[in-house]
This record gives structure tokens, sequence and C-alpha cells, in this order.
């Protein structure tokens, strides 16, 4: 394309640069607040053991051990730099930190391989897109397998396309971040499948003097990360053995794909039909661009789209084939590490293929779909981040040594990390024993006989801590046995209201 159409492109790449540099930056402010939910205290839990302690966790847990790895790492070195601070802020910190090295990928690599339009778009869409903002403050591993996955799509294609060149060390890189990947999320294991399946059917079709080489790397590459994971085999095997049969996910049905396709595209926010007539309009732009794409797009184009979506399409047909064997284990934002390479591709084909006249017609629902989900992290973080505290200081006022009585896991959890000095109680229900056994102050199945005899001990410090409509038919239970109940507060903890109740004997 001539000077012409490329100088806007240039602009427009630069703007949407800073504008997703901008919008991260205040972003940052969500990871100031000390609300966590029930996975990230898994997370918090992990960190706050050694190393070896961490291994022996998690092989009870459902992911493998690199993130909480990180994290304990990550934790223990800013706390030893800035003394006593939030372990909570430094968790979401170091969610935090892997957006910084997309943006330095894309404003390095990207931006001098692809242009500068494929730089911002990405750079843009990577920052705002739906579903992607919150899993940069969530203390959990996505965001890691986000980085480590587009890395591995980008070494991907640096290899397909210098196939007659040494490449060396784009191997090793291609097969350390793939391992690295592997021990960071089980789904982000199988996206790096995809990345293998996707070199190796390139490779078949590309032609060149060292196709017969490369082919050889690659299958270096594949035995060598066996053999790094075959330690991690047994622990995988007990965990799958675990969780068959009672896990909480629903099998996939062929309404998951547009499911899969809404988790990606549709902005999560509450502004009437806004939402779905965005995400239609960005399908309907995305869909003009690929046919375009099809029709202009090269060879290496090619390569770099198959290097995209491969991941992608692996993640949810391997969520099919288990769903398939009885072990339905797939939920939607198990595709989150996936979608740094679906953006790249959507990026690069704007940059292909659109001139200056019909950008625009690209952009505006890209930014209709980024306007409204910015909201939608506005208001849902934003709802936690001005709440939490009230909340905290609320969590702080219950007395030391009392007993915290819940009726949900998810808050009995995290009334047990933020109150390691009380007793935390699930009323008539299960939790995940690993928690009891990790932070020691827990008791689950608790009964309205055990209820009384707490009262009857130590009427001075017993409390309730009720979540949904039900704890006010268990507040009235309890009054018929003797219990009674003083309502203080209404707080949110997560992302659920709960009434605070004071128990005693009437």
């Amino acid at each position: 394309m001539d000077n012409n159409c490329e100088k806007p492109k240039s602009y427009i790449g630069i703007v949407l640069a800073l504008i997703s540099f901008i919008v991260f930056t205040f972003w940052n402010r969500y990871a100031q607040g000390n609300d966590i939910w029930y996975d990230e205290v898994f997370s918090l839990s992990f960190a706050e053991h050694g190393f070896n302690e961490i291994t022996a966790l998690t092989s009870r847990d459902v992911h493998p051990p690199l993130y909480y790895f990180y994290l304990k790492a990550f934790t223990s070195i800013v706390s030893s730099i800035t003394g006593q601070y939030s372990m909570i802020i430094i968790g979401k910190i170091a969610s935090l930190i892997p957006w910084g090295f997309l943006f330095l990928i894309s404003s390095t690599y990207i931006k001098d391989r692809f242009g500068i339009l494929t730089f911002g778009l990405f750079s843009l869409m990577v920052t705002v897109m739906p579903q992607l903002p919150s899993y940069y403050f969530e203390i959990r591993m996505y965001s890691l397998a986000l980085l480590f996955i587009t890395a591995e799509i980008l070494i991907s294609f640096h290899i397909l396309t210098n196939t007659d060149k040494n490449n060396n060390l784009s191997w090793i890189l291609f097969f350390i971040t793939g391992i690295l990947t592997a021990y960071t999320q089980y789904y982000a294991c199988i996206a790096i499948i995809g990345s293998y399946i996707a070199v190796f059917l390139c490779l078949l079709f590309i032609k060149g003097q060292k196709k017969s080489a490369n082919l050889i790397r690659l299958a270096i590459c594949s035995v060598l990360s066996v053999v790094c994971y075959l330690p991690w085999l047994p622990v995988l095997k007990a965990q799958i053995e675990n969780i068959s049969g009672k896990y909480w996910i629903q099998p996939l049905t062929l309404r998951s794909i547009a499911g899969c396709v809404k988790f990606v595209v549709l902005p999560v926010v509450y502004l009437g039909k806004m939402p779905e007539i965005s995400a239609g309009l960005l399908l309907i732009g995305i869909a003009i661009l690929t046919v375009l794409f099809i029709r202009k797009g090269k060879r290496d184009d090619f390569v770099m789209a198959l290097c995209c979506l491969m991941p992608a399409f692996i993640v949810v047909l391997s969520g099919f084939i288990l769903s398939a064997l009885g072990t339905p284990i797939f939920v939607y934002r198990y595709l989150v590490p996936t979608l740094g390479g679906i953006w790249l591709l959507v990026a690069l084909m704007a940059e292909k293929v659109i001139d200056k006249n019909y950008l625009l017609l690209l952009l505006v629902p890209i930014l209709l779909v980024s306007i409204l989900n910015i909201k939608g992290t506005v208001d849902e973080e934003g709802n936690k981040y001005y709440n939490i505290d009230h909340s905290y200081d609320v969590v702080l006022e219950v007395p030391k040594n009392s007993v915290i009585i819940t009726n949900f896991d998810h808050v009995c959890a995290i009334m047990s990390y933020y109150r390691p000095d009380c007793s935390v109680l699930l009323y008539e229900g299960e939790i995940d024993q690993l928690l009891p056994d990790m932070l020691g102050n827990i008791t689950d199945n608790v009964n309205d006989s055990d209820i009384q005899n707490l009262v009857k001990d130590n009427p001075e410090n017993v409390y309730f801590w009720g979540s949904f409509n039900s704890r006010e038919e268990i507040v009235a239970s309890w009054e018929k046995l003797g219990i009674s109940n003083e309502l203080l507060d209404n707080i949110l903890i997560e992302r659920y209201w709960i009434n605070v109740y004071k128990l005693g004997v009437r």
C-alpha cells in the first residue's frame, strides 16, 4: 500500500497504543484494594508456604505449581523490599506484570514485524476486550498463561518464517516457553499442544532445504517436553481421579460453541441491548475482515493465522472430548490465555487488508465493544474497590478468638484467610478439604446443635455471616432454638452482599 495509506494507519496505531497504556494505568487502581474471591484464597495460601510445600499442596489442587512458584517468589521479593505490605495487593501486582511484558513485546517485535497499526490494535484489544481486564488484577494464573501462549505463538511464527536459517535459539525458546506454560495451567498446556500441532502442519507444507532438520527439531522439543512433564503425570492422574464424577462443571453441548464466541466478544456490562449490538457489529466486522484476508493474504499471513487460532481451537476441542468422556472440566474462562492469539490475528488482518477508507468501519465496533467493556469493568471492579474499605473494617472489628459462622463456602474461605485468629465454621455444608488443612481454622458440616453449644459456651463472640435469602430463614430457625441475633451490618464480600449478625442467648 502507498504511503498515503500507511501514514494514517501508523498514526491510528500510535493513538490506540497510547489509549491502551492510559487505560491499563487506570486499571492499576483496582489492584490497591483488599478484596479477594474464593479461588484467590488458594493462591494466597499457597504463596505463604515454602516451595516444597507448594508442590505437595498443589498435588491436591486442580492446577500445576508454576504460577504459585511465581507468586511466592514475587511476593517474597516485594515484601522484603517494602516491608509490611498487603499480600493481597502484592498478589494483584504480580498479575499486572504480564501485561507489561505483553506491551513490551507488542511495542518491539510485533511493531517491527507486522506494523504500527497491528501494534496499536493488539495493545488495545489485549487490554480492554471482553473478559481480559479483570484477569490482570485477579490473583490467579490467567495473565501469566496469556503472556506465555502469546509469546509461544510469536516464536512459532518466527520459526516457520525462517525455516532456512539456523534457528536453534528460537527452538530453545519454543521448548522453554512451552514447558513453562504446561506447568502453569492444564488448559494452557493443551493450548501449547495446539502450537506444536500448528508448527507441525506448517512444516509439512512449507518447502525449504532444512525441512527435515526442522521436523527433527520439533520432534526433539516434543520428546523433551514429555520427559520434563513425566514427573508431574502421577499427580495429574491423581487430580483427575479426585475430581472425576463430582466436579460442578456442566457437560458441553453444541450451544457451548456459541457460548465461547459470546464469551470472547460480548462486553460484560449491564446496558440494555448495547452489549449484544456491539458484539454483533464486531462479529460482522471480523467476518468481512476474514473474507478480505483470505482473498488478499499471502503464505506467511496464513501461517500466522494458524499459529494464532490453533491454541484456542485445541482448547475448545479438548473440552468437548473430555466432556464426551464423562469428565466435563471446561469453562469459558479457560479460553482467556488464548485470547492474545485471537486478537493478534484480528490486528494483523486489519494491517494487511484494510485501507484508510475502510479502517474506521472496523474501528467503530472495536471501540464500541472496548468502551462498553471498560464501563463494565469500572462498574464491577469499582463496586468492589469502593466497598472493600468498609467491608474490611467490619471484618477487622470482629474480636480476636471469635467464632464466625458462614453458610457459603466462598465466604467461609475468605473469612478464614482474612481472620486466621478466629474459628470459621461452615453451616451444613462441605468445603474443599485443602483449605482447612492449609489455613487450620475452618470446620465444615456444623449443625444446629453445634451452634447451640457454641453460643451457650461463648455468648459474647459468636457471629453469623449470612449469604443469600436463606440467611433470614436460618436466623429465624435459630431463634426457635433460643439463639438471638442482632443485625450489625450489610457488606460486600467477593461479589455477594453479606448480613453480619451477632448471635447470643435469648
